[in-house]
């Protein structure tokens, strides 16, 4: 990095620490602004050094390599590089999709190392516990989070939450990724309570599954960016641990209902 002063920010998700340093105020903005409320110190944190740099958000898909103690994550907007020392270089356009799109790659390469996921999913909380519903675009995540907010119920993310084994059960971790309610999240953690695939109907009601179908669901909204055999084993692995600690069943939810609380 050269030119003018250089800044700082860390930010802590799921237990990961990361600090960034920029001599380019317009990316330690972008970063203080949108992950606030995920703030941390430098200590213990991996270390990014970050340029700004002209680019395109195509192709939009990330991609990472890992290999050696070599990690790569890059985009049509950014590159970054990291090896086994906890330092790194990004070089990243200056906006908060291209920083999102990084952090979410290189967050979720982490969680799956760790035996965890990151998961397309809606993440609610009830009784002190955490409930995720797992979907892809249009499955309900966002409806089912903003009724659930509407009737009182602190929702986690209505798009993307992070997991971790703990203890011999698993941790739900606050999410700074969300989707249509745009919110900034919260650093916490709850110990999952469930997890339940979504089904939009006429009426409210929980209905068994099979375990083999949600399976299927995790393994389909797991977000992962690294195409290695090994990255999908991990991900098999992984989310065959969260299917032990989960009875499978499915939430059929109306827009007008009001039980669906009660019933998760």
């Amino acid at each position: 990095m050269a030119g003018g002063a250089v800044a700082g920010f860390g930010l802590e998700a799921a237990g990961q620490r990361l600090y960034f340093e920029s001599d380019s105020a317009g990316i330690i903005s972008i970063l203080k602004r949108r992950y606030g409320a995920f703030a941390c110190g430098a200590r213990g944190a991996a270390r990014f050094g970050v340029t700004a740099a002209a680019g395109k958000a195509y192709p939009f898909t990330p991609r990472v390599l890992a290999e050696g103690g070599r990690l790569e994550i890059r985009r049509g907007d950014f590159r970054a590089e990291a090896g086994r020392g906890g330092r790194g270089e990004l070089r990243a356009a200056p906006s908060e999709q291209c920083l999102d799109a990084f952090l979410r790659s290189l967050l979720s390469h982490g969680l799956l190392r760790r035996g965890g996921l990151m998961l397309h999913s809606a993440g609610l909380v009830k009784g002190g516990r955490a409930y995720l519903f797992p979907g892809k675009s249009g499955a309900g995540k966002s409806t089912l989070s903003k009724l659930a907010q509407a009737r009182g119920a602190e929702v986690i993310s209505d798009e993307i939450n992070l997991l971790l084994p703990s203890g011999g059960g698993w941790r739900v971790f606050g999410s700074p990724f969300w989707g249509e309610m745009r919110s900034a999240g919260r650093q916490a953690s709850w110990p999952l309570g469930g997890i339940r695939l979504l089904k939009k109907a006429g009426r409210d009601r929980l209905v068994p599954c099979g375990r083999g179908e949600l399976l299927k669901a995790l393994l389909r909204c797991t977000v992962n960016f690294d195409r290695s055999a090994a990255a999908g084993a991990l991900a098999l692995r992984n989310a065959a641990g969260l299917l032990a600690a989960a009875r499978p069943a499915r939430l059929e939810f109306s827009r007008t209902g009001g039980d669906f609380l009660e019933l998760i």
